[in-house]
């Protein structure tokens, strides 16, 4: 069973090579921004010895939120790529190979539809933001490296300023959970978008927005109220309460924050609480609700055939 899932798994993937195709493409656009914007610099003489001092001067914290912001930049493009490919690639997975009539091929071999939806899921949740991750993590370090040129340009020690000073690990540590239990806490969405693949006539598009839609209209004009609104934004903002909590007892609020940001003493990875996230009600709920649309994609996909 988990080896015909490796290989129905890479099936994917290389059907459907936008999944690690458009995330490479924009860390290669971060990196060209960065090192046209390093080039523009050079030929207008912006003297990086300024830069230099500033990090000099103000220590840890503020190479910390230099190179933090710079990592950030990467990562939330590389999220914001990912969310946008697997969106497309959910909705399309099962409609398209009845558009083309591969299904009838796929059918023929030795594979159920559940695991054949199985697989579609798992590479949507697991695969291809493994992917993501492990090209930020290759972005990051580029960055980095290209940071300590500019500093060499300015006559500083990236060692001294920048490797010894940040936590890379930490950071990379970060962003890999960010990654994960982002992908775990939306399955409902990607659950959602397959079932509508599968039993999609035409537009799997329309009918991924179509339903939600009157839904909400409907509460909206004979309920006068917005449930449905209000359920998938809490939705969206719960992965943060979910995923993370304030270190040292801190609380998210502004004086707390400024004593986060300059408090050296404090881990970025007491920022993470994988214990929480796990036990709580919101992802059980959501991988309920995750196997109801996979149940009925599986459904679906069948009658469909």
């Amino acid at each position: 069973m988990l080896a015909r899932m490796k290989v129905l798994v890479r099936r994917e993937l290389w059907e459907h090579k936008a999944l690690y195709v458009a995330p490479a493409v924009m860390a290669g656009l971060v990196v060209f921004g960065f090192v046209a914007s390093f080039i523009w610099s050079l030929i207008k003489g912006v003297p990086f010895e300024a830069a230099v001092a500033a990090m000099e001067i103000g220590g840890q914290q503020v190479n910390l939120a230099g190179s933090a912001a710079l990592i950030g930049v990467s990562s939330g493009a590389l999220n914001l790529v990912l969310a946008i490919v697997v969106f497309f690639y959910a909705i399309d997975a099962l409609y398209a190979e009845r558009k083309d009539k591969s299904i009838l091929f796929w059918r023929s071999l030795p594979v159920t539809d559940t695991e054949t939806v199985l697989s579609k899921l798992l590479t949507a949740v697991i695969a291809a933001p493994l992917i993501t991750v492990a090209i930020a993590l290759v972005t990051q370090v580029v960055l980095m490296i290209l940071f300590s040129l500019a500093l060499l340009v300015g006559g500083g020690n990236p060692i001294d300023l920048l490797w010894k000073q940040v936590p890379f690990g930490q950071l990379s540590l970060l962003a890999i959970y960010s990654f994960t239990t982002a992908s775990l806490w939306f399955a409902p969405f990607i659950g959602y978008f397959l079932f509508c693949s599968s039993f999609a006539k035409r537009s799997a598009l329309i009918w991924v927005f179509l339903p939600v839609t009157v839904v909400v209209m409907l509460e909206g004009i004979v309920g006068q109220s917005w449930n449905v609104l209000r359920i998938i934004g809490e939705r969206f903002a719960g992965h943060s309460l979910a995923a993370y909590s304030a270190p040292g007892g801190l609380e998210f609020n502004e004086e707390d924050f400024e004593q986060f940001v300059m408090g050296a003493d404090i881990s970025l990875l007491d920022l993470m609480a994988p214990i929480q996230f796990v036990t709580s009600s919101g992802l059980w709920v959501g991988f309920a609700i995750t196997g109801v649309f996979l149940a009925g994609a599986v459904y679906f996909r069948r009658l469909r055939a």
